[in-house]
């Protein structure tokens, strides 16, 4: 069969005549459909949680079908792809925790912004040689003659280097951890340390992901980023600064009342021991390397004794001179982490960000106490009670299954893994023609774009942008209590659908979809057709390729009759022999040409699919 000779037969492929009514009729059930947003699945949750009834952290014995490993998944990575789907296709529960809890490898970020500025540019300006593309920039110092003008492009390097990192992530917790500890322990690390400032916070919490809480507590403390956002940094013993000290009670370990019953004077107490601690920020931001660098200054530290509450067992913390003064902020750390409550809030709050935001009496005795348990007896270890909970019974019930929105990051970060954008066709539309870099890659429009290094710099740090504009873009929380949606009851993730962001995810969806993802000069980058078809078993059949699309990015079923309007949706009228033609045409011959006649139904596909209120729940 020649192609083209289908093509010219239809003017407009998969539209029959006659149908028009037809599809207006579908368009107008589908539209009624996306007004059920996912607030109304997750309100059907809330009242479910009461009907709970398994609260066993004994080992899940149940049917571990591929529902239940996409459960897993989607709560343990940050988006998921049909690579990390096949990668634990055959292994068990016991086998799958193992190779979530596997550490990642760090590198530094790179000189990808090469286009951004020229080297005789960054030699005006910053008066040194900038690193040669593809080179780490972290230990290179700023000019002090220019004081804070860091320079965006640096800073938009560190940000599509983090998502690139999302974006390649293994089959591992690692990055899922480190959000949760930003969104736990929060800063706004660029401000005023610069790229070096985000990029030590950064390689804390990473470091910090497998090993002690209570360990990471005392080096955040004394972190650059934390020093100045709390304004230990302009702390001294004539008026202690009270922020830190309240909001690391508060917030990082021991939580609010009524659970934790410290007093206004524990802070009182707090904040003057912990003055004295400072970030050199001239060595930091204006010599060479990429360590921290902070100090404790003896001469403005509070000799006096600290006394505590009998909340934390009427502790009392001896004053110090000299040098000796730094081992009172160990002390502290200690009294914290010797109440009952400490373990326990942390606890609860790994348990609303993996499992569910809402507690009950019954789940705070049953799971998260025994959990903190675990906790202590690990010295404060994240993972050791994470590992007892993600393989337990109540992890697996189906009261958890599509019961939560998914943030901003899950929610783009998973359309990227599922299309595999990255790696699409480049096209640059001029208003009335499309030039692919296929075709012609010399075409000025992708004089920017000719590496991945290069790509890479626009790519990802569109995706800051994007998740930005759905309300949660990294390194950026809104206050010092993070993100509203992981803590605020009784609305919790209920916070990332509004007016405003529906919009925006609407608006992604579409083009991530349809006509790609923007990356500059005019450029967007969409699906790679031939790629991603080849990703299904039977791309042929319309029928297989929906199920095997749902099973893989849908956490539950979704209603037969929805299924059959988007498929019917899709074709216009035409039959699933139709779409078996057409896609076998392109998979025998993947041409432009070819491409160009599937696309449009292909992307009607893809948008509905994404469109969906369930794709939003995970």
């Amino acid at each position: 069969m020649q192609f083209i000779s289908r093509q010219n037969k239809m003017k407009t492929p998969f539209r029959s005549k006659g149908y028009t009514e037809e599809i207006l009729d579908v368009e107008k059930a589908y539209a009624e459909d996306q007004k059920k947003l996912p607030l109304d699945a997750t309100r059907i949750g809330r009242d479910r949680i009461n009907d709970l009834q398994n609260f066993s952290l004994a080992p899940f014995t149940g049917e571990f079908d591929d529902a239940a490993k996409n459960h897993l998944l989607n709560r343990i990575l940050v988006g998921i792809s049909h690579q990390h789907i096949d990668e634990v296709k055959n292994k068990s529960l016991s086998e799958i925790i193992d190779l979530l809890f596997s550490p990642e490898s760090w590198s530094q970020p790179v000189n990808n912004y090469f286009h951004e500025i020229s080297q005789s540019d960054y030699n005006n300006y910053f008066e040194s040689e900038d690193v040669a593309p593809g080179e780490p920039f972290i230990e290179r110092a700023y000019s002090p003659s220019n004081g804070e003008q860091f320079g965006g492009e640096r800073n938009n390097a560190i940000e599509s280097w983090f998502y690139g990192h999302l974006y390649s992530q293994n089959t591992s917790i690692h990055w899922k951890l480190w959000f949760f500890l930003h969104q736990l322990v929060p800063t706004l690390p660029g401000d005023p340390l610069g790229h070096k400032g985000t990029y030590s916070y950064t390689k804390l919490i990473f470091e910090s992901c497998f090993g002690s809480y209570k360990q990471f507590i005392y080096d955040m403390t004394l972190e650059p980023a934390m020093l100045f956002y709390l304004n230990l940094q302009y702390s001294d013993k004539y008026t202690p600064d009270e922020n830190y000290a309240r909001e690391v009670q508060e917030l990082f370990t021991v939580g609010k009342r009524p659970f934790a019953q410290y007093t206004e004077e524990d802070v009182r107490s707090m904040a003057r021991l912990l003055v004295g601690w400072y970030c050199d920020y001239n060595a930091m931001v204006f010599e060479p390397g990429a360590d921290p660098v902070v100090y404790f200054n003896a001469g403005n530290h509070d000799l006096g004794d600290k006394q505590f509450s009998e909340f934390y067992n009427n502790t009392l913390i001896q004053g110090r001179n000299g040098q000796f003064g730094k081992e009172e902020l160990s002390e502290a750390i200690d009294m914290l982490f010797n109440t009952e409550e400490a373990a326990i809030y942390l606890c609860r709050r790994l348990y609303q960000y993996f499992v569910y935001p809402q507690t009950t009496e019954a789940i705070e005795e049953q799971i998260i106490r025994p959990l903190a348990q675990i906790m202590r007896d690990n010295n404060y270890s994240i993972v050791e009670p994470l590992k007892v909970l993600l393989r337990s019974e109540h992890f697996f019930d189906e009261v958890f299954r599509a019961s939560m929105i998914k943030p901003p990051l899950d929610y783009v970060m998973g359309m990227q893994k599922e299309l595999n954008l990255f790696y699409g066709d480049m096209v640059y539309w001029d208003g009335s023609t499309e030039t692919h870099f296929s075709e012609n890659p010399s075409h000025p429009s992708f004089a920017k774009l000719q590496t991945q290094l290069s790509r890479s710099y626009y790519h990802f740090q569109y995706l800051g942008w994007v998740t930005g504009n759905q309300g949660m873009r990294i390194n950026d929380p809104p206050s010092v209590s993070g993100w509203p949606a992981f803590y605020q009851t009784p609305v919790y993730d209920r916070f990332w659908i509004n007016t405003s962001s529906v919009i925006s995810r609407k608006q992604y969806t579409e083009g991530s979809s349809q006509w790609g993802h923007y990356l500059t000069d005019g450029v967007n980058i969409r699906t790679n057709l031939n790629y991603y078809l080849n990703t299904f078993e039977n791309p042929t059949d319309i029928n297989a390729l929906v199920d095997e699309f749902l099973g893989r990015n849908f956490t539950t079923g979704i209603e037969m009759s929805t299924r059959q309007r988007i498929i019917d949706y899709t074709l216009e009228g035409a039959s699933p022999e139709h779409w078996q033609e057409y896609i076998e045409a392109f998979l025998q011959d993947p041409s432009i040409s070819n491409e160009n006649a599937i696309r449009q139904p292909i992307n009607r596909l893809l948008s509905q699919l994404f469109e969906l209120s369930e794709y939003q729940l995970y």
